[in-house]
């Protein structure tokens, strides 16, 4: 998918603005890109949240961080589900 002028305003512009509304800015990104180009506006998002004292997690990271923050396994959830559909499924 693209991203148009206006997306990339709103994500550039919105951690300052969750930082000044008075929360830190988390971005939680369960993937990574692998687009040469996709992977760099990930960066930028990763600079911008960090610039605004916020936090950036991808890929790993992502998962780790919901664990840490919710104590609920996410990614094992996910896993065991896909596990059981292809049990009953095949698929």
């Amino acid at each position: 998918a693209t991203t148009d002028g206006d997306h990339i305003t709103k994500e550039h512009t919105r951690p300052q603005a969750v930082r000044s509304a008075g929360y830190k800015p988390v971005r939680v990104m369960f993937y990574y890109p692998n687009r040469e180009q996709a992977m760099r506006i990930q960066q930028k998002l990763e600079s911008l949240n960090k610039s605004a004292n916020g936090e950036y997690y991808y890929a790993e990271a992502a998962w780790a961080y919901i664990n840490k923050r919710t104590g609920v396994d996410l990614l094992g959830i996910l896993k065991e589900l896909a596990a059981e559909r292809m049990a009953e499924h095949g698929k």
